[in-house]
């Protein structure tokens, strides 16, 4: 779709298919996001953010280091301080300092934050299940989310880390 439009007005801006399909994108992805994370919210008491958050951690049992999790979640590292600090505050997570270098901070899940995200797994799977995959067949799903995937990936390679 690398259309070479020349854009030489306001119209030639709403009308340019690229401009478009990237609406579309942004568009759909708030509106998931604001579907799904109200649930979480109403029913498990945590953000989406916060979810995934739980999520890192539940794959590093031994705890994240506060830069991964603010770079894996594509937060500033103040975004993810005040994240983090909100989870202690809810006894989700809880701050360590790592064994190999006591000027680092590792953040763990703990018992409650294990239990908030099972319960939120679960709702997320079910929601994912009637609003993400429901509309799609498997084959579009499937490109859909490898599409979003390499787009991902790419944004990672060109975009500085945040500080």
């Amino acid at each position: 779709m690398a259309e070479e439009t020349e854009i030489r007005s306001a119209a030639d801006a709403a009308a340019h298919a690229g401009i478009q399909a990237f609406g579309v994108l942004l568009d759909t992805a708030a509106l998931m996001e604001r579907l799904f994370g109200s649930r979480l919210q109403e029913e498990c008491g945590i953000t989406h953010s916060m979810f995934e958050v739980l999520l890192h951690l539940a794959d590093s049992p031994e705890g994240a280091r506060m830069s991964r999790l603010s770079q894996d979640l594509i937060l500033t590292s103040g975004g993810a301080t005040r994240l983090v600090d909100r989870m202690v505050g809810a006894a989700l997570v809880r701050r360590t300092r790592s064994a190999d270098d006591g000027r680092v901070q590792t953040v763990v899940m703990t018992e409650e934050g294990e239990r908030v995200l099972i319960r939120a797994a679960r709702l997320h799977a079910q929601q994912l299940d009637e609003h993400f995959y429901g509309p799609l067949s498997g084959s579009q799903a499937a490109v859909m989310t490898a599409a979003l995937d390499r787009l991902g990936q790419h944004a990672r390679t060109v975009l500085p880390t945040l500080r």
